[in-house]
Formats: C-alpha cells, sequence, structure tokens
C-alpha cells in the first residue's frame, strides 16, 4: 500500500515508518524541520497547518496514519496548556479533511489516554465514556484529543460518502527515537537516561508512586499495524498498551538493575505531577485481534539502553 506516514520524527511515525518499509509498503513521511530521516521513505517537506500542503501529501494514497502531534512534559502541560491545543487542533482538523478530500481509504489517528476521565485503580477500556470531565492536569490535551476522535467519527458514519477512520490510544510508549532531552521527554525516558548517566543522586519527582501502563515502542507499533491492515470496520477506536502497569520506583529498579548500577534516590516535592493512576486494558486488542504485547520492561529497557549507548556514543 501507498502509506502516508506524518510526524515522523517522533518516537512511534519514526519506528511505524521503519517497520512498513520492512513490510513492503510504499512508505512516505512529512517533515517540517531538519527532522532525522529514514533511507527508503520519501519525504514531503511543509506545515501541516497549511491545507494546501495537506491536500498535496495526502493525493493518491492508500492510508494515512497521523502521528504529529505538538508534545512536551509534564512542566509545559502544567504551566503551557495551550502548547498541546492550537497547533494540534488545526493540525488534526485539516489533514482529516485533506484526506477525505482525496477519497483516501482509511485514516489512522493516534490519540491518548488522557481523553479519559480518572478512574482511580480501575482499568480504563474502550467502552468508557470519554465525555466526562478529564483528570484536571489533562484538560487541555484531553479536550483536543477527544476533538480528533469526534473529527473521526464525523468522517466514518455521519457524512456520505464516508471514510474508514481507526483511532488508537496508546500506552505510555518508550524505546529506541524517544525525546531525551530532560527538558521535554517524559518520564520513563528520563528515568532510563537518569541511570545511563549515571546521576547520583537519582532524583524522582514526587513519590515515585505514579502507575503507568509502559510498552516498549516495537510493541505498540506491532500492534498499530496489526489493526491498520486487519480491521473491517468503518470506524474503529482502540487502545493499545502491554496490559501491565508499572510505578515509577518500579521503572527505576528495573533501569538499575538491568544497568547494574546502584544510586540513592532523592524524592523532589512540588514539582508538576500528572495522574497519579493511568491503568488502560488492551483486552480488545487480545480477544478481537488476536494480539498482545511480548515485550517484558526488563528487555525493553535493555533493548533501549543498547540502543541510547550505540546512537549516543555513551559506552560506560
Amino acid at each position: 500500500m501507498k502509506i502516508l506516514v506524518t510526524g515522523t520524527s517522533g518516537l512511534i511515525g519514526y519506528n511505524l515508518v521503519e517497520r512498513l518499509l520492512k513490510d513492503g509498503h510504499e512508505v512516505y513521511g512529512t517533515i517540517h524541520k531538519n527532522d532525522k530521516r529514514v533511507d527508503g521513505v520519501e519525504y514531503f517537506y511543509g506545515d501541516l497547518r497549511d491545507m494546501e500542503f495537506c491536500k498535496a501529501i495526502t493525493e493518491g494514497m492508500d492510508v494515512v496514519v497521523n502521528c504529529s502531534a505538538n508534545t512536551s512534559n509534564a512542566v509545559d502541560t502544567v504551566k503551557s496548556p495551550l502548547v498541546h491545543v492550537t497547533p494540534n487542533v488545526i493540525v488534526n482538523t485539516q489533514l482529516i479533511e485533506a484526506t477525505y478530500f482525496n477519497k483516501v481509504k482509511k485514516y489512522v489517528f493516534i490519540s491518548s489516554s488522557t481523553v479519559y476521565p480518572p478512574s482511580g485503580d480501575k482499568l480504563v477500556d474502550e467502552t468508557w465514556n470519554i465525555f466526562d470531565k478529564p483528570y484536571p492536569v489533562y484538560h487541555a490535551v484531553g479536550w483536543m484529543k477527544r476533538y480528533g476522535e469526534v473529527l473521526c467519527d464525523l468522517y466514518a458514519n455521519q457524512l456520505s460518502p464516508s471514510m474508514d477512520c481507526i483511532v488508537v490510544r496508546p500506552g505510555n510508549c518508550y524505546g529506541p527515537h524517544d525525546k531525551w532531552d530532560f527538558d521535554k521527554c517524559h518520564v520513563t525516558p528520563a528515568t532510563i537516561r537518569k541511570v545511563i548517566d549515571k546521576h547520583n543522586p537519582i532524583q524522582v519527582w514526587g513519590t515515585g508512586g505514579d502507575v503507568r501502563d509502559v510498552i516498549y515502542i516495537e510493541d505498540f507499533v506491532d500492534g498499530l499495524v496489526n489493526v491498520m491492515e486487519n480491521c473491517k470496520e468503518k470506524h474503529e477506536v482502540v487502545n493499545i498498551g502491554s496490559n501491565t502497569s508499572y510505578n515509577i520506583n518500579e521503572i527505576l529498579s528495573t533501569c538499575m538493575e538491568v544497568e547494574d548500577y546502584k544510586a540513592p534516590i532523592e524524592y523532589i516535592s512540588g514539582k508538576p505531577s500528572m495522574i497519579p493512576i493511568r491503568k488502560i486494558s488492551s483486552d480488545k486488542m487480545k480477544n478481537k485481534y488476536q494480539w498482545e504485547a511480548q515485550t517484558s520492561l526488563s528487555e525493553g529497557i535493555r533493548k533501549t539502553i543498547d540502543w541510547y549507548k550505540q546512537e549516543y556514543g555513551n559506552d560506560e
């Protein structure tokens, strides 16, 4: 198939185009600046906020996968929430409209578990009402992603002719080609890097008790490709996670064990924090698509550390 992937410099987009090339697809990507590229991908250079650019790049495609997103870490989520809203709303709205305009067969939207309301210790699945109030700190990003999902419902179920749309809500992905800048990266890559760089002490924001479903990126991409290739629905919504949750202390402990490094932990209070517990169910993927994540946390962290050292020359 001819497949366009936007956001190819990001964690999901980069790993997805690598996988699609291996599977023999004709792969296209978008870049907005001096982004890293994958050999074998044909790239379009431009701004997805430009509708004419969106129409030009989606013409003739069989599938469009929207991995593009202006993302950041907890600090920006709390202090500058609009960084997750304005550019993303424009891109998501124009890209799906251009995809529909060009009669593309299938559109895939990478959403987020932030769309779910607070659930405590319960696993959220695709049947949960996502229009209850999101967790307060996710108000901006959650509603932005919800709007992207509403657009998918509109184009798949409310228009004639319709366009097949798939909404994917990922677990917390980590692995090669993630963001590693401490000012921008998420907690899992930050934790991995602190261990690689042998911080002493290792600082942890809060108590380290925040719980997340974390999934190695190759597993996530495998699940995404599975749905993209096998979904027969005109409108599908799926969680893709590991079905296993860990707190930050457990992730840090695993990193230190894998790297054979021990250091005291310094817990820092008063820093921006996200939802304390977010567990997602991937049972729909298991039961409907016969798919489950295969990579354990320790194996995924080992692969990530090996990649990081090779990429950045850290041989310690």
